[in-house]
């Protein structure tokens, strides 16, 4: 159940609206999409407020490009890099990856923001590829409405399967020892927190929450897409749980951290979202919380909304490729 009271009238809302949905002979309202997005109050002692609004499914917004002082980019899509062998220290396992890297990556001489992708439980490297996350993203750069940037979509294994935490090794241990070094070492890549984002579907989404909260100092930005968070899962120690850390972490409020949840209506995992965002906003955290009308634990769901998870995470990158830090110099 929801604890947050300022919650309870736009979930009413969201159930009359699915509760119309299922009797024929009512009006049939037009789907919209539930945003919660939690801002925390100027006044201490910090409370959330909370502004639920039904909107119509976003769609990106061409922006404006200031006028380029290089020759605009040439080549109609980008290249996706496959990294068939990337032997991991602390699994014992061959954890490839594949990164895609924006039109005209080679000729910019740029350093670009990243994104790390995980895929779900039970799939493999090419699930967001098969999502049409490569498509999108070219498109939107081609469109001026999505900035360049580097994505990387690794295959988390056995380990990343399993509920092992650090001292012992775990797939938290690989992406901060192992993978991000890695990227940062053979791509020109713009390696802050802020132009550094996780993000993941169903179990990748986990591990995005779960790494990115406990090191807010690495990612700025976090994404669950359908994020597996059950408070039933008693394996996963309180200091590695999100649902945990979004309730009692003493430092989460002040980590700055720019996160997005979201579900289909139909999504199982709703519940545990909501919870997830409830906590949050009790404590005048700011995220933002997208349940969509139509949509379960499906990859149906997930390629349908591809294109917003990318306009999420690239939001305050820069747009034009002619703003982004030369790459023969040191990382800002």
């Amino acid at each position: 159940m929801l604890q947050n009271k300022h919650l309870i009238p736009t979930v009413i809302a969201f159930l009359t609206l699915l509760l119309a949905a299922c009797d024929p002979l009512a009006s049939q309202p037009t789907p919209a999409v539930i945003i919660i997005t939690a801002v925390p109050s100027a006044t201490p002692p910090p409370t959330a407020t909370q502004q639920a609004t039904q909107t119509p499914i976003p769609t990106l917004t061409p922006v404006a490009l200031p006028s380029p002082t290089a020759p605009p980019c040439d080549e109609p899509a980008g290249q996706v890099l496959r990294i068939d062998q990337f032997a991991s220290a602390v699994s014992g396992e061959n954890l490839r990856y594949r990164v895609y890297v924006p039109p005209c990556y080679q000729k910019s001489a740029k350093r670009y923001p990243v994104v790390i992708l995980l895929h779900g439980s039970g799939q493999k490297e090419d699930e967001w590829e098969n999502l049409g996350v490569v498509t999108d993203a070219d498109q939107g750069f081609n469109a001026n409405v999505l900035p360049p940037m580097i994505i990387v979509m690794p295959y988390f294994g056995t380990i990343g399967n399993n509920p092992f935490f650090p001292p012992d090794p775990s797939y938290e241990t690989v992406v901060l020892d192992e993978l991000v070094p890695a990227i940062d070492r053979d791509f020109c890549t713009w390696s802050n927190r802020d132009h550094r984002a996780i993000g993941g579907i169903s179990r990748g989404g986990f591990w995005a929450y779960s790494i990115g909260m406990r090191h807010p100092d690495v990612f700025g930005i976090l994404g669950g897409h359908s994020a597996y968070m059950s408070q039933d899962l008693n394996e996963i120690p309180p200091d590695f749980n999100p649902l945990e850390i979004a309730a009692n972490s003493e430092t989460l409020a002040d980590s700055k951290l720019r996160m997005y949840i979201d579900n289909g209506a139909q999504d199982p995992s709703g519940f545990d979202l909501e919870l997830f965002s409830t906590r949050m906003s009790e404590r005048g955290i700011p995220h933002t919380y997208v349940i969509n009308p139509v949509g379960n634990h499906d990859e149906d769901y997930w390629s349908a909304h591809v294109s917003e998870y990318l306009a999420f995470y690239g939001r305050a990158w820069p747009r034009a490729a002619s703003a982004l830090p030369d790459c023969a110099d040191p990382s800002p």
